[in-house]
């Protein structure tokens, strides 16, 4: 199976009040700490979902910007899948600080699990990102839907839901806390200290 990376990085940022990407972990953005991550994976290439305007430190990457503003990770996701023949992608967002490689790894063994079928997607029990997602036809399909609105719901829960979701424990849920805020980013920074 063939699988690329996407690191969503195209949010707004507005609740953090600043570019989640640029934040620093490690000293190391979350742009960079996320690619690391992505790096020591089997993974065919790396792609990076962010918007035009956003793009200008990362120039020497594959970025490929949302084809439909402002219609959250799926939009995203759609475009990275335009523009991949990969089997499938394992999609992580920019904004999980305490992620590791392992969790990663652990999202992507389970794709060679006899249990699962190659059509289903698979991630953490209510957690829809960090997602292992197969680009079958169908599942394009949904995405084409989901952007030209004839699907109204646009999360990436109703997409597990729709294609019978494959969900595994995570070794430890705390580290797949997303920050959207200062206060979620200061008790991140606060648990790595702890690590």
């Amino acid at each position: 199976m063939i699988i690329d990376g996407v690191i969503l990085a195209g949010g707004q940022s507005s609740r953090m009040g600043q570019d989640k990407a640029l934040l620093t972990r490690d000293h190391r953005d979350m742009f960079f700490y996320t690619l690391d991550s992505l790096q020591e994976l089997p993974l065919n290439q790396i792609f990076i979902s962010r918007n035009p305007s956003q793009i200008s430190y990362l120039t020497r990457l594959q970025v490929v910007p949302d084809q439909y503003q402002n219609l959250g990770p799926l939009s995203g996701i759609y475009s990275v899948a335009q523009h991949t023949n990969a089997d499938a992608i394992l999609v992580v967002p920019i904004d999980l600080p305490l992620l590791e490689p392992r969790d990663l790894k652990k999202i992507m063994s389970m794709a060679s699990d006899p249990s699962h079928d190659g059509e289903q997607p698979i991630y953490f029990e209510d957690n829809f990102l960090p997602i292992l997602l197969p680009l079958t036809d169908n599942v394009r399909d949904y995405l084409s839907d989901v952007v030209s609105g004839r699907i109204k719901t646009r999360s990436v829960k109703a997409l597990c839901r729709q294609f019978n979701g494959i969900e595994i424990s995570p070794d430890d849920i705390d580290r797949l806390q997303n920050t959207n805020t200062p206060e979620q980013w200061l008790a991140a920074k606060l648990e790595l200290m702890e690590i």
